[in-house]
């Protein structure tokens, strides 16, 4: 199994981040930091993003 790209850390109390290891930095998809998340956010989507599944998490996010 491939190391993963993605992980989450831990933030400000109950907030997360979704670092992007490759870049040592957090997360950004289309301008916007993966940050500031609840505990169920991050982990969506550190799994959808580790499972490259990037365009149908926006597909998602934008039926709303």
């Amino acid at each position: 199994m491939a190391e993963q790209r993605y992980s989450r850390r831990k933030n400000l109390n109950i907030y997360w981040t979704v670092f992007d290891k490759v870049v040592g930095q957090p997360a950004v998809m289309d301008g916007f930091v993966m940050d500031m998340l609840t505990a169920e956010e991050v982990d969506n989507l550190v799994d959808l993003l580790n499972r490259g599944n990037q365009p149908s998490l926006w597909g998602f996010a934008e039926s709303f």
